[in-house]
């Protein structure tokens, strides 16, 4: 029993002398005298360590002797994490810190729009603003240093726009409205000689879900104002695309006729008004 117990408390000694694996080799660390472009890095050391090496943001940075040092050469308003690693396996200690020069921070945009069938035209305010993204249904759509930006679609769509403001060094501020295309309207004039007039063109439904109608309506111009003479329509289903002549009025004298075509998603790049 005497040989068991002067065993174990030979082991427990050497035990003691080997370093532990959840040790530190350097304690304390923090961080002080922090400006734009530097900061002053300081630890303690633990006793047998005399080398360290530090790392910024992960990477490796430099191997020091002592309880601390100054890091130059930093971003302005920038963050930071220092970590200091002794030399013998022990474990380390960190500290982080955002340098100074940070710019005013930028306020949320006030967003306003204009529209047309196939267009949004975004307008906004912000200060303290350099730059400004512009998303689509969470899709950045481009960066703009301007206060305007115009962006493509379908009619009658809704789409969610968001605008972030930044600043010089990076800070930002944003806001989201919901834009809508108007439904399609298109007009066209021609002078006619006496007869049966009709349209002709193709529609195409800009919609892969809903059927819709191209609705076509025909005035007669006068000195006095635009007359009804008569309409039509044409059913376009989902994605799909339509054309031909249609029939909208019967035994019309001659003179400028002007056709409205309306749709809430169907459009078409040009009609045709003609006699038969």
């Amino acid at each position: 029993m005497m040989k068991i117990r002067k065993w174990l408390m030979g082991a427990l000694v050497a035990a003691a002398t080997l370093p532990a694996a959840t040790a530190s080799a350097a304690t304390g660390a923090s961080v002080t005298n922090i400006t734009a472009n530097s900061l002053q890095l300081n630890w303690t050391l633990q006793p047998g360590e005399g080398v360290v090496t530090v790392y910024q943001n992960g990477s490796y940075l430099t191997t020091y002797a002592g309880n601390g040092m100054i890091v130059n050469g930093l971003t302005p308003c920038t963050a930071y994490t220092f970590t200091v690693a002794g030399d013998s396996g022990y474990g380390t200690t960190s500290a982080a810190a955002t340098t100074l020069g940070c710019a005013p921070a930028p306020t949320a945009p006030s967003i306003a729009y204009t529209s047309s069938y196939s267009s949004i035209n975004l307008s906004w305010t912000a200060s303290n603003a350099v730059s400004y993204e512009v998303y689509r249904d969470n899709v950045l759509l481009g960066t703009t240093s301007g206060t305007s930006y115009t962006f493509g679609g379908t009619p009658s769509r809704a789409y969610a726009v968001r605008i972030v403001a930044l600043n010089s060094t990076g800070q930002s501020a944003s806001a989201s409205i919901t834009a809508t295309t108007q439904a399609f309207l298109g007009t066209w004039t021609s002078a006619l000689a006496s007869g049966n007039i009709r349209v002709g063109g193709a529609w195409t439904n800009t919609s892969s879900v809903y059927g819709t109608s191209m609705n076509m309506t025909l005035y007669r111009v006068t000195s006095a104002g635009d007359v009804y003479v008569g309409s039509n329509s044409a059913y376009i289903g989902p994605g799909q695309t339509v054309g031909g002549w249609y029939n909208l009025a019967s035994n019309q004298p001659s003179g400028t006729y002007k056709v409205v075509l309306t749709s809430d998603y169907a459009i078409t790049s040009g009609a045709t008004l003609g006699t038969y």
